[in-house]
């Protein structure tokens, strides 16, 4: 038995990488519109905060804080949702990005808050258990997508990543020189690492559960 839940552990980051690079190549067009809808939700929301803020002040900033809170938790389970869709080969539409379930968005919401708080404590504990923290949470978004769980998404990504804390840094960092790498290319690049990135963790996350 152990040596089946050791082997149910394993994954290569190499595959990971080159599989997420892969589809990443083939929906790069479907990635660029994300980006671009993207860039005009960033600029829409700059114009709501200044109309906000101009008309009611505090109240008004505080109203656009919590807009921003709510569509960024949406747009975040709508990637997710379409890393997943990309791992099983299911179509993937522009309107994904916008994560439908707003029951499911409440709970992010929630979780994720205890989860900065967690990884905030453990940063504040000389660093090194922050990072330990951040590595063992990493799948809550995956979970509460692909198994629509709640609060319990923290306890099973905590113990998904048992045994395995050190590759899944590994491959962090390997994701972040990859992204380096493309912000040097005058940030071009990014259309291919962001994207990569995304569905190389949920290749992984996939193998894990």
């Amino acid at each position: 038995m152990a040596q089946k839940n050791s082997s149910s552990k394993h994954f290569s980051k190499s595959e990971a990488i080159n599989f997420g690079f892969e589809t990443a190549k083939k929906n790069l067009l479907f990635y660029f519109a994300l980006f671009v809808i993207l860039a005009f939700l960033m600029l829409s929301y700059v114009v709501l905060q200044a109309i906000l803020v101009s008309n009611f002040g505090s109240i008004g900033s505080f109203i656009a804080a919590v807009i921003q809170w709510v569509v960024t938790a949406g747009i975040t389970l709508g990637f997710v949702n379409i890393a997943l869709k990309l791992i099983d080969k299911k179509k993937v539409e522009k309107k994904d990005l916008f994560f439908q379930d707003w029951g499911l968005v409440f709970i992010y919401i929630v979780t994720n808050l205890i989860r900065q708080i967690i990884i905030i404590a453990g940063l504040i504990l000389l660093i090194v258990p922050g990072i330990i923290f951040a590595i063992k949470l990493q799948f809550v978004d995956y979970l509460i997508v692909d198994k629509k769980m709640g609060i319990e998404s923290l306890s099973a990504s905590w113990k998904m990543t048992k045994g395995i804390k050190l590759n899944l840094f590994l491959f962090w960092v390997l994701l972040a020189l990859i992204n380096i790498a493309g912000a040097l290319l005058l940030l071009v690049g990014l259309f291919i690492t962001i994207p990569l990135s995304m569905i190389a963790t949920a290749y992984i996350y996939k193998k894990l559960s």
